[in-house]
């Protein structure tokens, strides 16, 4: 991502590990429509420091140290990006919703993102999975 100014007034999107890694990898299925969401004009995104560790691991397993080192550090350096931390009792809230939910195939990063959202008040998710649709949120692509 190349730095530029985001103005304020746009809504940021919570990005999760699937779009980020469909965003690394020119050759998957949604790269591209992913490609063009993240560079359109006064894009602003949050993601939190569970995902950028979950895409770490991925981006190791599938790829090498080099890229996932590269990735993460240019993420965590676009000042369109905002990286949350969560805290104790959203990690407590997200464990509760992960209990919850023994039907579907959340991850625990899956249930901080929704809980950080939903302290956030975001609504929409740049996620090329349906865990985000699945529990009531709006999903580009």
């Amino acid at each position: 991502m190349a730095p530029r100014s985001v103005p304020a007034s746009t809504p940021p999107l919570f990005v999760d590990t699937s779009a980020w890694f469909d965003l690394v990898f020119a050759g998957s299925p949604c790269h591209q429509v992913i490609a063009d969401v993240v560079r359109a004009p006064g894009a602003r995104f949050v993601t939190s420091t569970y995902v950028l560790a979950e895409l770490t691991a991925l981006l190791l397993v599938r790829a090498n140290h080099a890229l996932a080192a590269r990735a993460v550090t240019c993420l965590r350096a676009a000042p369109e990006v905002q990286v949350v931390h969560p805290d104790e009792g959203e990690e407590l809230r997200a464990w509760a919703l992960f209990l919850q939910r023994p039907d579907k195939s959340y991850t625990l990063t899956d249930c901080l993102s929704f809980v950080i959202m939903r302290r956030l008040a975001l609504t929409t998710a740049l996620a090329t999975d349906d865990h985000f649709r699945q529990e009531g949120f709006l999903v580009v692509p």
